[in-house]
């Protein structure tokens, strides 16, 4: 496969995948040591998770390059690569349904929707360097781009502007001045103070007092963050359904449907718990309804419009006292006799902004004006319900991130540290330092398509001299790629769909690793082109997992059945088997040599190339299992009969048989050489030239 250039995507897993370290393993699963979980994996579940996870890396680049391009498509358009994408068995497939995407953007077909108008109004107007070039189309361009600035400076008097002259400061000379002191503060001050020191003490309140400009504060970023997390709730809700249905059902990370599932769950709790509240409150509102009737019917005698009145919240006599944020102007509100009164802001206008107490405390100094409004916040206590309002709101978001015995579900650096070693912090604090160092453009890039580029600066970092990470030939090759980078992840892109396959790497041989009680299911490709030497598998079944040019050498089975597993090329050698029957498993050239088995009954699977080579077998019966070109050579068998076995050119040479049968096995070719049989019966079974 030709060489691939995807940038960052690559270089990180293949600096992740040159850091793994596999372990043996005594049993497989989560367990709890100290404060953390550990899953131990054997180096084929290591190599299979690091293909896993580089194929999800690659996908999800395609992934987040296809959702920035399938935009500008018609829906019937989108639905069609997202199911193409949805289809796509590997990455392969993913990038082919990719190139149709790039290709259609390529022809012009990608372009603006039909009908779809846009105007662009240009920020800046350039004008030829030569002023004889000039037309008066060229002067009227420029002068229709100064006319907005012009206008910000105009004071108009009727239908004429004037433009406003700066004003000057005056300068005041003075030969003296008087500094302020403690002594000089009014008694109205004092008071406030006081009451304020006193409020502080019945609540028992030793810490520095909070000026109320710092508590509203606190409030409007509490409300501002409120906002923005429900923002990027759905922002994330957006993505993590883009990134789904533009990446193959086979790399999709399974965390994705299940968070997208909870998001969307928890949004209908939200409603359902808004609907219910909403009927308590309807069946409590029937008098109410009269009320607004009796408005409705007033206003309209007034000559008012009352369209959508019965739509709109109506607020009655139902002043707002010492708010602490502005009333918002709302068209869904119908304001009757409810103004807001003694606000704790200025803010606002009307009555509101008129009998706001910073309005009305105005006739005091700074600091007058000031201590009232500190006495007033303290003693409405709203200090106090901000701070649990945070807690709250913190609480709620470190819940979401820590398992049920609040061990974090992430990895800290003191944790990481203190489980992995220095090494391993080195590495985080890389990225602590790269995250730290992104630009509001590379944020940006981020958030709208799903990736952005490292700079020069950023590469030095990770792949650098200091870096843990250190990689020469990878820093060198990316600085290379730092023109027109996106070119470069579609040419990759194509590459991927004219390669033949996509892999990591050569698989690595499987030496000295145990497999015990480790299922393996769909585990063809650790299975395949690897020889697995020294590692005994024991109560670890092996399931539709087909294996061609496997060779198993020196690894004991111990109740391993092989099911639905066809194995091509895969010879067992030196290899004892104990209870592991091989069932709907055909054997294609695949040698059993210096096998010896006990209870390994071969049942509807069939034997081509097979032969056992001093191999002794006690009670391995072949039920519904033909063969051919299958001998049997020292292999001493007891127990061992062939039932609706048909076999041809299997001839059994120097290898006694005892206590066996042939039933309803018709042979041919295979004749029995120097192997004396020893209490056995041929039932219903013809044989010719044998």
């Amino acid at each position: 496969m030709r060489n691939l250039n995807l940038i960052l995507f690559t270089a990180l897993a293949a600096v992740t995948y040159a850091n793994v370290q596999p372990h043996d393993i005594s049993q497989n699963g989560a367990v709890k040591d100290g404060n953390h979980l550990r899953i131990d994996l054997n180096e084929t579940s290591s190599v299979e998770l690091m293909d896993k996870w580089l194929s999800q890396a690659f996908s999800g680049l395609m992934a987040a390059v296809a959702s920035k391009k399938i935009a500008k498509m018609p829906a019937e358009h989108q639905n069609i690569v997202q199911q193409c994408s949805k289809d796509a068995k590997d990455v392969r497939e993913h990038a082919k349904c990719l190139v149709k995407l790039l290709d259609a953007e390529k022809s012009g077909k990608l372009g603006r929707k039909q009908y779809q108008k846009v105007v662009k109004s240009p920020e800046t107007i350039v004008l030829p360097e030569n002023p004889k070039m000039l037309t008066k189309k060229d002067l009227e361009k420029a002068e229709n781009a100064g006319a907005a600035e012009n206008n910000e400076n105009l004071e108009w008097i009727g239908s004429f502007g004037t433009a406003r002259a700066k004003r000057s400061y005056k300068v005041v000379h003075r030969d003296s001045y008087a500094l302020r002191s403690t002594d000089d503060v009014d008694g109205m001050t004092k008071l406030a103070k006081s009451l304020t020191n006193t409020v502080r003490a019945m609540k028992n309140k030793t810490e520095r007092a909070e000026p109320w400009v710092e508590a509203v504060g606190r409030i409007k970023k509490l409300g501002e963050e409120a906002k923005r997390e429900k923002k990027n709730r759905e922002v994330m809700k957006k993505r993590l359904k883009q990134m789904i249905d533009n990446t193959p059902a086979e790399f999709v990370d399974p965390r994705k449907p299940v968070a997208l599932k909870q998001a969307e769950m928890e949004d209908e709790n939200n409603e359902i718990a808004k609907l219910m509240r909403k009927k308590e409150a309807d069946e409590i509102r029937v008098p109410l309804k009269f009320l607004r009737k009796a408005v409705k019917t007033a206003l309209m005698l007034g000559g008012q419009n009352v369209t959508d009145f019965d739509q709109k919240t109506l607020k009655m006599v139902s002043p707002r006292m010492m708010s602490i944020v502005p009333e918002q102007e709302d068209e869904s509100l119908f304001n009757l006799l409810s103004p807001s009164l003694f606000s704790l802001h200025d803010e606002g206008e009307g009555i509101e902004k008129l009998t706001s107490l910073p309005h009305l405390l105005k006739k005091l100094d700074n600091h007058g004006q000031n201590a009232w409004m500190d006495f007033i916040v303290e003693a409405a206590g709203v200090s106090d319900e901000v701070t649990k309002t945070e807690k709250v709101f913190r609480e709620k978001k470190e819940k979401e991130l820590r398992g049920t015995d609040g061990v974090p579900l992430y990895f800290t650096k003191e944790n990481a540290t203190k489980i992995l070693g220095n090494e391993e912090k080195s590495k985080i604090e890389v990225f602590e330092d790269l995250d730290k160092s992104y630009s509001e453009e590379q944020k940006k890039k981020l958030n709208d398509d799903g990736f952005a580029f490292l700079t020069e600066k950023q590469m030095e970092r990770l792949y650098g001299k200091e870096s843990p990470y250190k990689h020469t030939k990878a820093l060198k090759k990316f600085k290379r790629l730092r023109d027109d980078p996106e070119k470069y992840i579609e040419k990759d892109i194509r590459a991927l769909a004219e390669a033949e396959k996509f892999r990591v790497a050569r698989r690595a041989d499987i030496v000295s690793s145990p497999f015990i009680l480790t299922p393996l299911t769909f585990a063809s490709a650790p299975l395949s082109n690897t020889f697995i030497v020294l590692s005994p598998l024991v109560l670890s079944p092996i399931t539709l997992s087909p294996a061609v040019l496997g060779p198993i050498i020196l690894s004991p089975w111990v109740f391993v059945p092989l099911i639905l597993s066809p194995r091509v090329l895969s010879p067992l050698i030196v290899n004892p088997l104990v209870f592991s029957p091989i069932i709907l498993s055909p054997l294609v050239l695949h040698p059993l040599i210096l096998v010896p088995g006990v209870f390994n009954p071969i049942i509807l699977s069939p034997l081509v190339l097979s032969p056992l080579i001093l191999s002794p077998q006690v009670f391995t019966p072949l039920i519904l299992s033909p063969f051919a070109l299958n001998p049997l050579i020292l292999t001493p068998m007891v127990g061992s009969p062939l039932i609706l076995s048909p076999f041809v050119l299997s001839p059994i040479i120097l290898s006694p048989q005892a206590l066996f049968a042939v039933v309803l096995s018709p042979y041919a070719l295979s004749p029995l050489v120097e192997s004396k049989l020893i209490a056995a019966e041929v039932v219903l079974s013809p044989s010719w030239l044998s």
